[in-house]
């Protein structure tokens, strides 16, 4: 489920590069906020493997160095730099053509839709 999901995510992705892709520019930086999850670290990898993308950058609140340097050895040309921490955050958003959130609480047993809508909705903000 989570690997399926992470793919619907980069094929929005890749659609949104295919229309961006009339400005111009060849490649493009692109951070994964959440990508420390279950969500964001199959995303991250998908985005590693895609030309297009000349500088992955990730950043979540634990464990994106490690997860950083995990798809780092996949033998593609795009950078891939990690970021920890509410005081990184500006860092890993400096530059990005393409911004992608996959953060967020799973679901909990009880926990309406609303719940966990309203609980993601405040990591975002």
């Amino acid at each position: 489920c989570c690997c399926l999901f992470a793919y619907v995510q980069f094929i929005m992705f890749t659609s949104a590069l295919r229309k961006m892709s009339t400005l111009g520019t060849r490649g493009y930086k692109v951070a994964v906020m959440g990508a420390s999850g279950g969500i964001g670290q199959p995303l991250a990898l998908l985005l590693k493997l895609d030309n297009r993308v000349t500088e992955l950058s990730l950043f979540d609140v634990v464990r994106t160095p490690g997860v950083a340097a995990d798809i780092s050895h996949c033998c593609t040309p795009a950078k891939v730099t990690g970021h920890v921490g509410m005081e990184e955050v500006g860092n890993a958003l400096n530059g990005c053509k393409v911004v992608v959130i996959p953060a967020g609480v799973p679901r909990k047993p009880g926990m309406t839709r609303d719940d966990l809508f309203n609980t993601n909705a405040s990591i975002v903000q």
